[in-house]
């Protein structure tokens, strides 16, 4: 998965998510990697027609050993790797197994745009939210009505040290989610802290603690 120019980079523990519709993928700069299991010898005639009409975006990633973690561990690796070739794409891991959470976790507090989720979809390549901020005026402060932009409202009370803010990166996504009303995806709220980071609106270590 070497690709520089990739956007997406999708790691499917086909194990845990064995429906997968390649169709999905069509159209866009996006690598998938399938990690079968030792115990999987058979693929859907359906999806191996996918996979050869899309032979340039999907790779097989055969896990040859079993046991507890195993295609987890094997996964992460290539995870990893991905990192290292394209750190500013954005990884996306296709499981239910929460035991991927805390690599998750220590990926987005050196920066690396990263999420899991329980299913294949389209949702999977939503475009993170990347607006612009509010350029500051020259001229003397003026009390107005707040912002009708919910990222313009987000970033004024995170910058404002008067205002409660998480010191957290758990309650940082929950402070997120609710600023929009709970109708993000999760890989929409981990776009948005990731685009806070870059902005310079707030910073986390690698111990999950957020400054500002």
């Amino acid at each position: 998965m070497e690709n520089t120019d990739l956007t997406h980079y999708v790691f499917v523990d086909f194990e845990n998510v064995p429906n997968v519709d390649l169709r999905l993928i069509e159209g866009k700069s996006v690598k998938v990697a399938l990690l079968i299991g030792k115990n999987q010898k058979k693929l859907d005639l359906a999806l191996v027609q996918q996979i050869q009409r899309q032979a340039a975006k999907v790779v097989l990633i055969e896990v040859g050993a079993s046991g507890h973690n195993a295609l987890d561990l094997t996964l992460g690796y290539y995870l990893g790797q991905a990192v290292l070739t394209a750190p500013q794409a954005q990884f996306l891991i296709v499981s239910n197994d929460k035991d991927f959470d805390p690599l998750i976790a220590h990926l987005l507090g050196q920066g690396v745009r990263v999420c899991r989720q329980g299913e294949f979809s389209a949702q999977l390549f939503a475009p993170a939210p990347r607006k612009a901020l509010p350029v500051k005026s020259a001229a003397p402060a003026v009390r107005s009505s707040p912002p009708a932009d919910p990222l313009a409202k987000l970033v004024a009370r995170l910058q404002n040290p008067a205002s409660p803010r998480p010191v957290s990166r758990a309650r940082l996504f929950g402070y997120v989610r609710t600023a929009y009303g709970n109708k993000l995806t999760e890989p929409a709220v981990h776009g948005l802290v990731d685009d806070l980071v870059k902005r310079g609106v707030l910073a986390i270590d690698g111990q999950g603690k957020v400054s500002y």
